[in-house]
């Protein structure tokens, strides 16, 4: 055990934290990502089924293919093109890597775009947990729901102390204690007709 430690706390490190790339690398990593999937429509146009995370999609006239997955342009208001040929996406890609690393405009787009999404996910995450304390809330009341659609003559036979608050019910709920209810027949009664 001592060799090991010795051999390997002289290459000891810290993790590099998530998050730690700049925009220009996550953006650069996002356009090879798209690249990869160029590549693989290229082999197989007609089994290819990740439309959904491509930056590229088949329009007419060629290939559309926009400036990343969000409403983000690369400058002078260009943020989707519209190309003739595979050959022509990748090299809009190559030009956009490319221009993310020298444009510091594009550069500071890309970092308020980020900012942006992290706002949004924080706000998800908050209001996620409002969301779901409001549907434990509403859930309470709707298992008291199928007591209170009893009909008057019933909650009268199962609360006797109110019994005379039942009897001055109003004329429509005497109605529909009269109105037999619909129920699920049971097997038995189904398998007997």
């Amino acid at each position: 055990m001592a060799n090991f430690l010795e051999k390997w706390t002289s290459k000891k490190a810290d993790k590099p934290k998530a998050g730690a790339r700049n925009v220009v690398d996550t953006f650069r990593a996002r356009v090879a990502e798209q690249k990869a999937y160029l590549e693989e429509y290229e082999r197989d146009a007609a089994g290819f089924r990740k439309w959904r995370s491509t930056w590229f999609q088949r329009v007419p006239g060629g290939y559309g293919v926009t400036v990343g997955r969000d409403s983000i342009n690369a400058g002078r208001g260009l943020s989707y093109v519209v190309v003739d040929t595979i050959k022509d996406v990748a090299e809009f890609l190559d030009d956009l890597a490319y221009h993310a690393e020298h444009d510091v405009g594009f550069q500071q787009a890309l970092e308020q775009n980020r900012q942006r999404r992290v706002a949004l996910l924080n706000a998800a995450k908050t209001g996620g947990k409002a969301t779901t304390s409001k549907a434990k809330a509403k859930a309470k009341p709707a298992a008291a729901k199928p007591a209170a659609a009893k009909p008057a003559a019933a909650k009268a036979s199962t609360r006797a102390p109110r019994a005379k608050a039942a009897a001055a019910a109003p004329a429509p709920a005497a109605a529909e204690a009269a109105k037999p209810k619909r129920t699920r027949r049971t097997k038995a009664a189904s398998a007997a007709e």
